[in-house]
């Protein structure tokens, strides 16, 4: 059109272009009118199917399909419950290489906490309770991806606690693996948060209490940690089944991670359990893993009786005031103050409380008396020696022989120091 118009005229223009258009729209209108004949045409060849027709194959073909990978999921549940019964027997037997063959090891951390897992799930065992595993639930969402839920049975006298937790599970190289639940991850020099879904609007806050704990300790511990791994679980059940314990709102693995539930949003109660917890992970790196249990809760209880928040939020230690009330209500809970000696044959189970209380009266006599610097030095005698590694049948009589050598290394007779402690505490009463 643009050759036309520079040829011709405005008004011979026009005229051509107005026949033009006419032209074109004529040739539409036969155009359109050939076409809906043509569909016309069509339409009515397929108007009436001829007998036996197959018209609607195509959606009984996708029918079929999905019958069939209905059906092959099914055989692949049955045969992933099998392989996973494996792993059920493995952790009955304390085979540790086998039961760790259906961890996904590529997940470092989660491969590091299934370990420690199988340690004490025979601890338990070890310590009269009755203590099963079994498969409650697998559901696949396709061959090579699902979920694996286990049922955690814990019996001892009168406790019968039954945990459920539900793993993702992958086929990895061929083979069915279980993973870690799907926690989202905030890193921030050594320490990494990890939470899960529903706790998002709790990390933030959670996060920097616990850099903030993690700094305050350093300072004033001599601790220089390289990896603090935190762990916020939204389910009492699944906190307790991932560390094979009856009922449990917080823990720790040293060298491993630490775990804690919020229930329902985050709160002082998880922070105290922060407060605590941290102090397990932080004497675990200053001694090696070679303190004791009556001193790594006696620490833990007098450390976080300790902590308070200034005006802006910042955690500080308050040894004097703090202190002297958690030692009021321990006192009064204590009928006799046991000799540091007799603490070897103290059982956790049975007789948490003395280890929770005496460890505190322990730790507050040598901390009050001969200072912190002190306490720390003989914590760095214990650093010496090698770790025991938790498989280790002899480690509690191990660490708790080396605990008493460091004592008398930096305290003197272990007769005099105790004979000490309770002169100090029943002057108390």
């Amino acid at each position: 059109m643009e050759i036309l118009y520079n040829i011709v005229s405005k008004e011979e223009f026009f005229f051509y272009y107005e026949h033009y258009l006419y032209k074109e729209v004529d040739n539409l209108l036969k155009r359109a009118l050939s076409i809906l004949i043509f569909v016309i045409l069509l339409s009515g060849c397929h108007s009436q199917p001829t007998v036996g027709s197959k018209q609607k194959e195509p959606n009984r073909k996708i029918h079929q399909t999905k019958q069939a990978d209905k059906k092959a999921l099914e055989q692949e549940e049955n045969s992933v419950k099998s392989h996973f019964e494996g792993m059920i027997e493995a952790a009955e037997e304390n085979n540790k290489t086998k039961f760790l063959s259906f961890q996904n090891e590529t997940n470092q951390l989660f491969y590091k906490e299934q370990k420690v897992w199988l340690e004490d799930f025979n601890q338990k065992k070890k310590e009269g309770w009755k203590v099963s595993v079994v498969i409650n639930d697998i559901t696949l969402d396709s061959l090579d991806k699902g979920k694996l839920e286990l049922q955690i049975n814990m019996q001892l006298k009168n406790q019968d606690i039954t945990n459920h937790i539900t793993y993702p599970i992958n086929k990895i190289n061929g083979t069915w693996k279980m993973n870690d639940l799907p926690f989202k991850k905030k890193t921030e020099g050594p320490l990494n948060l990890y939470y899960l879904p529903s706790l998002e609007s709790d990390a933030d806050i959670a996060f920097t209490d616990v850099e903030d704990l993690v700094e305050l300790y350093s300072k004033t511990f001599r601790w220089k940690p390289t990896e603090v791994n935190v762990k916020l679980y939204d389910s009492l059940e699944e906190i307790s089944a991932s560390v094979a314990w009856p009922t449990l709102f917080g823990v720790t693995s040293p060298f491993t991670s630490l775990k804690f539930l919020v229930d329902g949003s985050y709160s002082e109660v998880t922070y105290s359990l922060m407060t605590h917890e941290v102090v397990h992970t932080m004497l675990a790196d200053l001694s090696n893993d070679n303190a004791p249990t009556f001193m790594q809760e006696g620490l833990a209880v007098f450390v976080s009786s300790a902590v308070t928040k200034d005006d802006s939020g910042k955690p500080q230690l308050d040894f004097n005031n703090k202190v002297a009330e958690r030692e009021k209500i321990i006192l009064k809970k204590t009928k006799n103050i046991k000799p540091i000696s007799d603490l070897k044959n103290v059982n956790y189970t049975d007789n948490s409380i003395d280890i929770y209380n005496v460890g505190f009266l322990i730790t507050d006599y040598l901390i009050q008396t001969y200072g912190l610097e002190k306490y720390l030095d003989m914590v760095e005698v214990l650093k010496k020696n090698d770790i025991v590694e938790d498989d280790n049948p002899q480690k509690e009589q191990i660490v708790f022989n080396r605990a008493f050598k460091a004592l008398e290394q930096t305290y003197g007779p272990l007769d005099n120091l105790s004979k000490g402690y309770i002169d100090y505490f029943n002057k108390k009463k």
